[in-house]
């Protein structure tokens, strides 16, 4: 051995001792410790719908376990009548429609969308009539009763934008709301509680393997063409109070959402556990898009002009609305524009 080897060993051991030490060192415990969520243990109020298959994916593949939480999801019938149980703290975060938490936005309530969960596509919402009805065209349904999951509802706002497009003032139909949701409301079409339903995927094919209900009306057209529908909401000081678990659930969703664009057996598959589904409703319905990245301003503030254009929110919001400003303060910095 030559002596420069001799004489570099007993460096280099000391370098790679010293190395070795860093990796051990506790800075890399801090950088660790710093990314751990604020609250381990989340609950998620979500809708039963196909929307949300970023949210079971994640869930059933371990995303959120990775990050460091562990999440409880809770089945409401629709965003709407979470909105007061959110704001009391009684919920972390919800899963479901726009409309309701941008009009308690409007009304002095602080609401932060985290991210978006579904985007409207062909077939993934319908209003839907039973079998032999005498329902045939959008015109017939003028004076009739209308099942929706909620009132002033994603529901409302798409078919009465259906409605005004064909020619038929939306103040001609009842909207009736049932309380217990999508699950329920095949069934209750079919038994006559009104002429015609608005139906969320998996239930537009359930309402027809089940009961032979017919889609009247696809609601992705129009000015409703790939509109938004669905996404994951938390009051600003919930947010505020835990941005490291907001980071780490989006941060889930985010890879749950990438499997379930990708992966259209493994949303359907996920669905299916969610909502003990079988395989012949989950693996022939429709899904939407799952956005993934930064939640588009510019997408959610459609949301809030139909919402002003039928009455969903009052007129003494036009200029908020019309400015953006109302739906700015719902999304955080990093926002697409």
């Amino acid at each position: 051995m030559s002596t420069w080897n001799l004489r570099a060993t007993p460096i280099i051991a000391a370098i790679i001792i010293f190395l070795v030490g860093c990796s051990s060192a506790p800075g890399s415990a801090t950088m660790s410790e710093a990314a751990k969520p604020e609250q381990q243990d989340i609950t998620v109020a979500a809708i039963p719908a196909s929307d949300l298959a970023g949210l079971y994916v994640a869930l059933h593949d371990g995303l959120f376990a990775q990050q460091g939480l562990r999440v409880t999801i809770k089945k409401i019938p629709s965003s709407q009548a979470v909105v007061a149980a959110q704001l009391n703290g009684q919920v972390d975060i919800s899963a479901g429609s726009y409309v309701p938490y941008i009009a308690a936005q409007a009304t002095g309530a602080r609401f932060r969308i985290l991210a978006e969960a579904s985007t409207l596509r062909s077939d993934t919402r319908a209003l839907v009539v039973p079998t032999h009805s005498n329902v045939k065209t959008i015109a017939d349904l003028a004076g009739q009763k209308i099942g929706v999951n909620g009132t002033n509802s994603i529901g409302t706002l798409l078919i009465s934008a259906l409605l005004q497009e064909n020619g038929i003032s939306p103040k001609k139909v009842h909207f009736v709301t049932d309380k217990q949701g999508f699950p329920a409301m095949p069934g209750q079409l079919q038994q006559g509680a009104w002429q015609a339903a608005f139906l969320a995927e998996p239930y537009v094919t359930i309402a027809a393997e089940q009961y032979g209900a017919e889609i009247l009306a696809d609601l992705n057209q129009g000015a409703t063409t790939n509109f938004p529908i669905d996404g994951y909401v938390a009051t600003q000081a919930w947010a505020q109070h835990h941005p490291k678990t907001a980071a780490a659930f989006v941060r889930a969703i985010e890879e749950g959402q990438t499997i379930a664009t990708s992966d259209a057996a493994a949303a359907q598959a996920a669905i299916g556990q969610a909502d003990q589904l079988q395989p012949m409703v989950t693996g022939v319905m429709a899904l939407p898009e799952f956005p993934v990245g930064p939640v588009n301003e510019k997408q959610i503030q459609r949301e809030a002009t139909v919402m002003l254009q039928f009455g969903a929110l009052g007129q003494q919001y036009a200029a908020e609305v019309e400015q953006g400003t109302l739906v700015r303060s719902m999304v955080g910095p990093g926002a697409a524009q």
